[in-house]
């Protein structure tokens, strides 16, 4: 009997220990000393990303390792897993979960999408867990019909067509709900979790657990916020 997501991942918050190429954190030693102080901070399972990466965290942290590869289309935007070559490479790795971009965009230079790069990934594995990276509703249906495991939000907001609208927290949280209350599957609430009561927000409205990646894992970023916020106030 092949193992579930929930037989893998305790419900609570997973850290996202992917860093940006522009972080002066981003080597993978530093990302498996997150990784280190995440699972000693209570986490039930890392993300990360890129061989490198993976490697350093499955030689020190003994939690459910969620892995991806990352690239990206031609517009700039996110990419995530982009290829067959990519989810042997993480199958090698010896990831607990394959996370998969499961989004409509059809793959540069090619005529296959994530649905159908979701299926692929079934077949070849089949049992194997994949967690679906999905933006809208309609696509994380698509891909737990081929077989995903999981679902998470982390591109809501980050597709050309949920970048029309530009995205908030309430649709964010929609999203979540709609998923929670439709499908049996477990739906992991990724992106726009900034806050303790955004993870919160995030549980009430369904989520299965959240994904915390820069809100714990980029100092650069997070002291943008704070500079942000106090520039121009008059003390």
């Amino acid at each position: 009997m092949n193992r579930s997501i929930s037989d893998m991942i305790a419900r609570g918050v997973i850290v996202s220990c992917q860093l940006d190429s522009s972080e002066p954190l981003h080597w993978p030693s530093h990302c498996a000393l997150f990784a280190q102080s995440a699972m000693l901070g209570g986490a039930v399972g890392i993300r990360a990303e890129g061989v490198n990466n993976i490697k350093e965290i499955r030689a020190t942290v003994r939690l459910p390792l969620i892995g991806c590869i990352r690239d990206s289309y031609d517009d700039g935007l996110p990419l995530v897993t982009p290829n067959m070559n990519a989810i042997d490479e993480l199958f090698r790795l010896g990831v607990d979960v394959i996370a998969v971009d499961a989004t409509s965009r059809l793959r540069p230079g090619t005529i296959t999408d994530g649905t159908r790069l979701v299926a692929d990934t079934r077949k070849r594995y089949p049992a194997h867990l994949i967690l679906a990276d999905i933006s809208t509703f309609e696509e994380g249906i698509k891909a737990l019909d081929v077989g995903a495991d999981a679902l998470s939000t982390v591109l809501f907001g980050r597709t050309p067509d949920t970048l029309d609208n530009p995205p908030s927290v309430k649709d964010h949280l929609d999203l979540i709900y709609k998923l929670s209350t439709t499908v049996s599957q477990p739906a992991f609430a990724e992106g726009f979790v900034w806050s303790i009561e955004d993870a919160t927000y995030a549980l009430e409205a369904g989520a299965y657990g959240v994904i915390v990646g820069g809100a714990i894992t980029r100092p650069r970023v997070l002291t943008q916020l704070f500079v942000d916020a106090v520039e121009g106030i008059q003390i």
